[in-house]
């Protein structure tokens, strides 16, 4: 009989301890746990607390060769400038006048002039678009009607969603990339003037500034310095 009582209380030794390192192991889990907790915890706030670097702007060949036909194609123009109709009808003209690739043409009468003159023909789509590419703004309504236009001018006129601009070239003018600075959220731009029998003869200015789209980047401003 004693040793059956010595077995039973053996037994709930055996039970009682097996309860205790279960509780034990659980405490210790649970404050690992919290342990861990605290830890990501942690690193998740400095990881925050850290100053976010922003993405240096660089002036890529693609983004040179944009500005190199703005030197030809844009007039010079600041915060100051009144871009009323006729900014824009210089820009729209500028634009389109060299025939780029893939361009759609047309032959045009001209009774002022007794010929047929070779029209660029542009949608007003692609026109809005490329305003807001190359200033970040939207086209203004100008939109001149073939009876406006002056005698013997060179064609530009607008007729049922369609811009038709008269070819025409370029003086042979050439324009050389210097360098670029960043300052003030305003990035610039010089590109040096070359004629055909002369050279660094003047110096193009832009102010351009970052923008999400597809050049990266808009106009501010572009100025024109000849050299005496």
């Amino acid at each position: 009989m004693k040793k059956l009582y010595l077995l039973v209380f053996m037994v709930m030794i055996l039970c009682l301890t097996a309860c205790g390192t279960d509780k034990k192991d659980e405490a210790l889990e649970s404050s690992s746990l919290v342990s861990e907790t605290e830890t990501i915890g942690s690193v998740e706030k400095e990881q925050e607390s850290q100053p976010k670097t922003e993405t240096a702007f660089e002036l890529t060949e693609q983004r040179k060769n944009f500005l190199t036909q703005m030197c030809k194609e844009l007039n010079d123009f600041n915060s100051q400038t009144t871009m009323d109709e006729l900014f824009w009808r210089d820009f729209l003209f500028s634009s389109y006048t060299g025939v780029s690739e893939g361009a759609e043409t047309e032959e045009v009468h001209r009774e002022d002039s007794g010929f047929d003159e070779t029209v660029v023909k542009i949608s007003l789509q692609e026109a809005q678009a490329y305003t807001k590419l190359v200033f970040g703004v939207d086209l203004p309504d100008v939109k001149p009607s073939f009876e406006d236009m002056d005698e013997g001018q060179t064609a530009f006129f607008y007729q049922d969603g369609y811009y038709y601009i008269g070819v025409s070239d370029f003086p042979n003018t050439q324009y050389t990339f210097i360098d670029y600075e960043e300052s003030d959220n305003s990035i610039t731009v010089r590109y040096s003037i070359d004629f055909e029998d002369e050279s660094n003869v003047g110096v193009v200015c832009f102010s351009i500034v970052p923008e999400a789209n597809e050049n990266g980047f808009i106009i501010t401003s572009k100025s024109t310095e000849f050299f005496t």
